[in-house]
């Protein structure tokens, strides 16, 4: 008998009650054209027929393999996929999403050429196209607009430049990391920044290969471990154990509710807000968040870390451009924050 051949890639992909989706997006896997690969999904607890129409494709594909966990939530899913997959490289799937035929190919290949990497991530297509508009649409030229380890690197703590559903990472590292933790923050982003901090390489192909569903059922839109408030909680606490770990003072660009909000978070980290820096006339000289000084940027201090929170659009490629013809590195020295 000719010994089992691994898997080149296990797609893992929970699932709770998605009956109206589940099959476009398992489907949407059995037709990659990388076919040593294995699909484990992992049913968080269904009640609606989900895991009968998975077991009906797996009747007539032996890649697919069904997992049964006791309803706990995606982490506990999660976690139960990975510690099952034989696969060297770990994908990630949802349950809502398709990916485009050449996507595990396209980034097991890159991961093969790259030793360096432990994560590759995708650009994204949201859709039904009729939903994305406004936020949505900006937020999707964002993620589809970080791409090189530089931009991925320098906006880490703007917002998580992988979508969940186009990673594909390492197992061995992923374990060593201790896998997802359910800290009641997105687990992936924590997951990301604890890549990072790690020193593991990180990577994004620009082709849109997975097609994102935006629509109000989405965890995300449901779960407040993926709010505003959630996402910041984790950027600050990184930013105090792993990016800023060795400062105590840092000045913050932007007076607005951005920076007040920031303030207040890092505050609670331990860090001591020297000054906010602001180009607003009517607020320098002032205070804000009560007993802090706002100055001119000519007023920086030197060698203090700077963490810039301002919304306003284009204001980033401002304070930029400034920051870096002044001398700054970034992220070393200044670094942004949303």
């Amino acid at each position: 008998m000719c010994p089992e051949v691994s898997p080149e890639v296990s797609v893992v992909m929970p699932f709770f009650n998605a009956r109206p989706t589940i099959l476009h997006a398992v489907r949407s896997i059995l037709r990659q054209t990388l076919e040593n690969i294995e699909l484990i999904a992992v049913d968080d607890g269904s009640d609606d027929g989900s895991r009968e129409l998975v077991e009906t494709l797996s009747e007539s594909d032996p890649r697919i393999r069904i997992i049964g966990v006791e309803r706990g939530g995606i982490v506990k899913a999660l976690n139960a996929g990975i510690a099952q997959a034989r696969g060297s490289l770990i994908a990630r799937m949802d349950a809502d999403d398709i990916s485009h035929p050449k996507r595990l190919e396209l980034q097991a290949a890159f991961m093969l050429e790259h030793p360096d990497i432990a994560l590759t991530g995708t650009g994204i297509r949201k859709f039904p196209r009729r939903h994305i508009m406004g936020g949505m649409a900006h937020y999707e030229q964002w993620i589809n607009s970080v791409v090189s380890e530089t931009e991925i690197r320098r906006d880490l703590f703007v917002e998580s430049p992988f979508p969940h559903p186009t990673v594909m990472f390492r197992r061995e590292a992923a374990r060593s990391l201790g896998g997802y933790r359910d800290l009641g923050w997105p687990e992936d982003y924590d997951l990301w920044l604890r890549f990072a901090e790690a020193g593991f390489g990180m990577a994004k192909l620009p082709q849109q290969l997975v097609a994102w569903r935006e629509g109000e059922k989405r965890l995300s839109r449901r779960d407040g471990m993926y709010s505003a408030e959630a996402f910041r909680r984790v950027k600050a606490h990184f930013l105090r154990t792993w990016r800023l770990k060795s400062a105590r003072e840092l000045q913050i660009w932007g007076a607005g509710r951005d920076g007040k909000t920031w303030a207040k978070l890092l505050r609670a980290e331990g860090f001591n807000i020297v000054q906010f820096i602001d180009i607003d006339s009517k607020k320098i000289g002032g205070r804000a968040c009560g007993d802090i000084p706002v100055v001119w940027p000519a007023d920086i201090i030197k060698g203090m870390p700077i963490v810039c929170a301002v919304g306003v659009k284009g204001a980033r490629a401002q304070i930029r451009d400034y920051l870096l013809l002044d001398g700054y590195a970034e992220p070393e020295e200044f670094l942004f924050v949303s």
